[in-house]
């Protein structure tokens, strides 16, 4: 029996996530992801800020969309009354996210190329117009790349799949899992949340008689993923650069371990109303909602510094930043406003909402639903 439910709720996930990445450019996605280990070629600090404005609308859109779909009616289920759903949303990133201006980041070492615009997209910002940037040092030119450009597509993508319980004193517990598993070029996925509903008529005078029902609900989800970076010391040269380790030329295994790691943490509270007919229900609520991405780069990747040599000869010297990138990036949603229709048919529920945040949201969710 325990077999037959994970193999359910690996086809759930899987069926979720390839119909999110159809709707959105998943394997785009991906190459622009994999093109972040440029961003390392001028140190540290540089890209610590770079990596932070390039993807914050990946992280405060998946923030915000992991934390939609719990509700679709503010009733609770009868004692034992069940649902299983898949729910997909879309945070719209606005305008403001789409790109960002290198000007404005304080950069230590890199600089912008000659006739180089000086705003560039983000993650879901344009295809095209990205910044190039370079370092140059005692006459030698020790970075020179191309920011990666967004993906064209301002909307972050995010399937999900729940069950929900009801208990006693009118209360449902919901969970969200998908055991870890591999998917395409992504490293390893895994999913899992909790949450609860709680109705509040039965506590309110009169609350039996209201024409609207009072619940509230809070949740939380965690996910995770990677993807492989492919940063290379292409240009080294041996006549020309210094290469103390052996970092170059035959040992580039000595790069093959590049990747970049995701985790997200997020969680809601929501007062909910609503009212529910034989076929059509209407809820709405207001709430808050917080979510935090950490970030990690993970693996060796080139890095030139400047070296005097002996003669008085510059050279290049190719050194490696090893684990170079760990930050956290906190979703700017706070407060919410909610408002959806559910439509109800036998066995089978249909529901669709949209939420008023900085990052608004439209979700739709299909599932089956019993009492």
């Amino acid at each position: 029996m325990k077999n037959i439910a994970t193999s359910l709720i690996r086809t759930f996930g899987l069926a979720a996530l390839l119909a999110a990445l159809i709707l959105s450019p998943g394997k785009k996605s991906y190459g622009q992801l994999g093109d972040l280990g440029d961003l390392l070629e001028g140190g540290k600090d540089d890209a610590e800020l770079l990596f932070k404005e390039y993807l914050k609308p990946f992280a405060n859109g998946f923030g915000a969309g992991v934390n939609t779909g719990w509700v679709d009616r503010a009733r609770t289920h009868g004692l034992l009354g069940f649902h299983v759903k898949v729910n997909f949303s879309a945070a719209m990133v606005p305008t403001a996210d789409q790109s960002f201006n290198i000007d404005d980041l304080g950069l230590s070492t890199l600089t912008l190329s000659d006739n180089s615009p000086s705003v560039t997209p983000t993650f879901a910002g344009s295809s095209s117009g990205a910044a190039r940037l370079g370092y140059t040092q005692d006459g030698l030119e020790l970075a020179n790349f191309d920011m990666p450009p967004g993906t064209g597509f301002s909307y972050i993508m995010t399937p999900m799949i729940q069950a929900g319980v009801g208990l006693p004193r009118n209360t449902d517990i919901m969970v969200r899992f998908i055991p870890p598993f591999k998917f395409l070029d992504y490293g390893e996925i895994y999913l899992y949340g909790f949450g609860l509903k709680h109705e509040l008529n039965q506590w309110l005078p009169g609350g039996a008689l209201m024409p609207v029902t009072f619940s509230v609900m809070g949740g939380y989800t965690a996910f995770g993923t990677s993807a492989g970076l492919n940063a290379r010391p292409v240009d080294f040269n041996p006549e020309n650069d210094r290469d103390p380790e052996g970092l170059g030329g035959a040992a580039s295994a000595t790069w093959d371990d590049q990747e970049i790691v995701f985790s997200t943490n997020a969680y809601t509270v929501n007062l909910i109303v609503g009212k529910s007919l034989p076929i059509i229900s209407a809820y709405g609520g207001v709430g808050f909602e917080g979510a935090t991405t950490n970030v990690r780069v993970d693996g060796n990747f080139p890095y030139y510094t400047p070296r005097i040599m002996e003669d008085g000869t510059p050279k290049r010297e190719l050194t490696a930043l090893s684990d170079p990138i760990d930050i956290s990036l906190a979703g700017t949603n706070r407060l919410r406003a909610l408002a959806g229709l559910r439509i109800s048919l036998p066995l089978i529920t249909f529901n669709v909402d949209y939420t008023l945040a900085n990052y608004s949201m439209i979700s739709v969710g299909l599932g089956i639903s019993l009492r």
